[in-house]
């Protein structure tokens, strides 16, 4: 019975890796990486040697090699030792991955304010008309900014009262 309800688990894992790596790599990272990403994510314990990584994966030395250098320069990933161990055991970095994630967010700011500067080289176009779709889109990407640079603030000042 146990061995069933184990290799149940380890298949609902599996789909769930599948499943979230899908979205990472949608997202940006290659797809080894989001299924390394999302491997540490629902692994137990939540923190697996580079060995455990590979095998569950089922890929290259050099594949997981590269994945997990690629989230810890991104801060998204680190790793922890163990006492008598020589082993790394890699862990989501929650911080690193929050702050990864509220720097993404305020590119909007950054991407608003070129498209400023390209309306602005714009002015006399002779395309009045993309310049104005242009517009729609400089309009919505400042409301965008402004909305996620107040709410990130909100969220820092109800994370220091907690």
């Amino acid at each position: 019975m146990t061995t069933t309800v184990d290799g149940e688990k380890m298949e609902r894992v599996r789909e769930k890796v599948e499943q979230m790596g899908v979205f990472f790599e949608r997202s940006g990272l290659a797809p080894l990486t989001g299924r390394v990403f999302a491997y540490l994510l629902v692994c137990e314990p939540p923190h697996k040697d580079f060995f455990a990584i590979q095998e569950f994966l089922q890929a290259s030395k050099s594949a997981v090699s590269n994945a997990l250098a690629t989230l810890t320069s991104e801060g998204m990933v680190d790793y922890i030792t163990f006492s008598g161990d020589r082993r790394r055991y890699f862990r989501i970095n929650t911080t690193g991955w929050l702050n990864n994630l509220k720097n993404k967010l305020r590119r909007v700011t950054v991407l608003g304010d070129l498209l400023d500067d390209v309306l602005q080289e714009r002015c006399n176009s002779r395309s009045p008309d993309f310049s104005d779709e242009l517009n729609k889109i400089v309009v919505f990407q400042n409301y965008l900014a402004r909305g996620i640079d107040q709410l990130i603030d909100e969220w820092e000042k109800k994370q220091t009262v907690s």
